[in-house]
């Protein structure tokens, strides 16, 4: 017997999730920076901007919804360390739970936001490579698998 299809997301609470991972990577990614070296300097910088154009995005859709968008939380947890590696797996968790978010967000009806969150989604996948993740099979899926 097959298995039902599962019920697609509301978009307004994807859009919300979205939204609020997005708000944790920019802040986020200004922790990074403070604490990096010139490259990943850099690197983070790019990303924190690339971050912020999603999260406008994100807020600009909730508004056209009428929806009241959810606010950056005032602060957020920081890496155990500020070494490289310790830098390095915290941008890389922030890009996987942006995956996790516009996989959800991928979901919906909508055709626009299904695009916004597969554009979304491969770019946080780049980032993550860029700070040293490997390649997932299934971009997104919290165990790598659907």
């Amino acid at each position: 017997m097959a298995a039902e299809p599962a019920e697609p997301p509301e978009r307004e609470a994807a859009l919300q999730q979205a939204l609020a991972a997005e708000h944790a990577a920019v802040h986020g990614y200004g922790f990074v920076g403070a604490h990096s070296v010139e490259g990943d300097r850099t690197r983070s910088r790019w990303h924190r901007d690339a971050h912020r154009r999603q999260r406008d995005e994100l807020r600009d859709a909730l508004l056209a919804l009428d929806a009241t968008p959810v606010p950056s939380e005032s602060a957020y947890p920081p890496p155990e360390s500020t070494d490289a590696t310790a830098l390095s797996d915290f941008a890389m968790g922030m890009e996987e739970r942006c995956s996790q978010a516009y996989l959800e967000l991928s979901g919906v009806a909508d055709p626009w936001l299904r695009e916004l969150a597969a554009r979304n989604l491969a770019e946080a996948t780049i980032r993550a490579l860029a700070w040293g993740a490997e390649l997932p099979t299934y971009p997104g899926f919290a165990d790598d698998s659907p």
